[in-house]
């Protein structure tokens, strides 16, 4: 794939198939770095470690109006590894995300590129504290509606063509899960299902995901270098959930 078709610059002729013209640009990559969680449905402490995760990411020009509109699929999972401060107990967490969203484009003097829309987010795992008798794992549900933007600049580094691009997404609305304080799993599953869903808002759901990244083009394929600062919070039923990465991506396109 050239470095037009990448850009998602349609290079096609009149009678080109639709899929030549609207390429699909897949990025697959992973991520390591740190990461701090607190649930105090486990414990009142802040737990620190390592961060693993794989990411990926399929963009496509919107068929019915490809200059303005961009349709995109991201898909993750995340590995955690902390620490209590003492060290003396263990917390294990796996998350996963699924998004789903369209976005208006806008390009501004060929080089630069701005995109905003809305997009699905779908996210769930698990923290699971190894110390824990009674309650060792909190169960992470969450749905909603994030404000997705990106700014991209694309030009050249010497002979190499490079993208630089900034991309966020923060929530407007949406729903989780949390059990009620000192309700165990046990009970839940036994019929008490008062309080467990909430409507999530800025208020007591908060997140924010945003990748700073170097896109490099070496031809059929591309390397891509960034930053990840991902944060989840949620509060409720006097208990809250905070999980924090900081992570270095790297991610190759076909």
């Amino acid at each position: 794939m050239g470095v037009a078709a990448i850009l998602g610059i349609s290079t096609g002729t009149a009678t080109a198939s639709a899929q030549e013209s609207r390429p699909v640009t897949s990025v697959y990559g992973i991520e390591i770095g740190r990461a701090r969680a607190l649930s105090t449905y486990l414990s009142p402490l802040y737990y620190e470690g390592m961060d693993y995760a794989l990411q990926s990411s399929w963009t496509k020009d919107f068929q019915r109006w490809s200059d303005r509109c961009v349709m995109r699929f991201e898909a993750g999972i995340d590995f955690q590894h902390l620490y209590n401060p003492l060290k003396t107990g263990v917390m294990y967490n796996m998350t996963g995300r699924f998004g789903w969203g369209m976005s208006w484009r806008k390009r501004f003097a060929e080089a630069w590129q701005v995109t905003v829309g809305p997009m699905l987010d779908v996210y769930g795992g698990a923290m699971y504290a190894v110390q824990n008798g009674n309650n060792p794992v909190n169960a992470l549900a969450y749905i909603g509606l994030d404000t997705a933007a990106s700014i991209s600049w694309s030009g050249k580094w010497g002979r190499l063509p490079v993208r630089i691009a900034d991309e966020i997404r923060i929530p407007t609305i949406g729903a989780f899960f949390c059990p009620g304080y000192g309700e165990s799993y046990y009970e839940i599953y036994l019929g008490n299902h008062r309080d467990l869903v909430h409507c999530g808002w800025w208020g007591n759901s908060w997140s924010v995901d945003n990748l700073l990244s170097l896109r490099l083009y070496l031809g059929r394929t591309s390397l891509q270098l960034g930053y990840r600062f991902d944060l989840r919070q949620f509060k409720a039923n006097n208990l809250e959930t905070q999980l924090l990465r900081n992570a270095f991506n790297i991610s190759v396109i076909p």
